[in-house]
């Protein structure tokens, strides 16, 4: 039992509050040189990387910029293009001025669709391009089907249509009958 007692008993005499004084040399004085120099490469490298992405995140803005406004052109020209109820002016192609693009050509193929007076139009778009906005020339085609059922009275698609409209004749006597049975 006295030994239990020796070994739990709190020491006799004044607390200290401060450690002991440190005999490392690199804890008493500050940083070591070589600790300073490499927290120095690691900041620059940091600041570089930075730097770097901040350089591409504004280059990728400015090109979203320019290919958001081709696209804008290429959407006006299409509504203006599609805007046109004459067949004839359509199947003509022609020549457009827009604003980043320049001047833009373009031409159509017209075809009847299996839906009465919904004619599929495929159009091609060839663009010049532009330095200022740094939009290369370029393409494109895109198809598009319209409700015109003016056109239906043009020569190219009478004989069509008449056969197609006796088609869809034909099918709806066909579903009379079905229910009827």
């Amino acid at each position: 039992m006295y030994l239990m007692k020796s070994i739990f008993r709190r020491p006799r005499g004044p607390i200290l509050k401060t450690p002991p004084p440190c005999n490392d040399f690199r804890l008493s004085k500050g940083y070591l040189l070589v600790e300073v120099l490499v927290a120095l490469a690691l900041f620059g490298m940091a600041a570089v990387y930075l730097v770097d992405g901040a350089f591409v995140a504004a280059r990728f803005a400015r090109h979203m910029k320019d290919t958001r406004e081709m696209e804008q052109d290429l959407l006006w020209a299409r509504s203006q293009i599609f805007s046109e109820p004459d067949y004839e002016k359509i199947s003509e192609g022609g020549d457009l001025e827009t604003l980043t693009l320049g001047e833009i050509r373009w031409e159509t193929e017209v075809e009847l669709s299996s839906v009465l007076d919904v004619y599929k139009v495929s159009l091609r778009i060839e663009h010049d391009g532009s330095e200022e906005f740094g939009i290369e020339p370029g393409e494109r085609e895109s198809i598009i089907h319209l409700l015109r059922p003016t056109w239906s009275k043009h020569g190219d698609f009478a004989s069509d249509r008449a056969e197609l409209l006796n088609d869809k004749r034909d099918k709806i006597r066909e579903i009379k009958e079905d229910r009827q049975r």
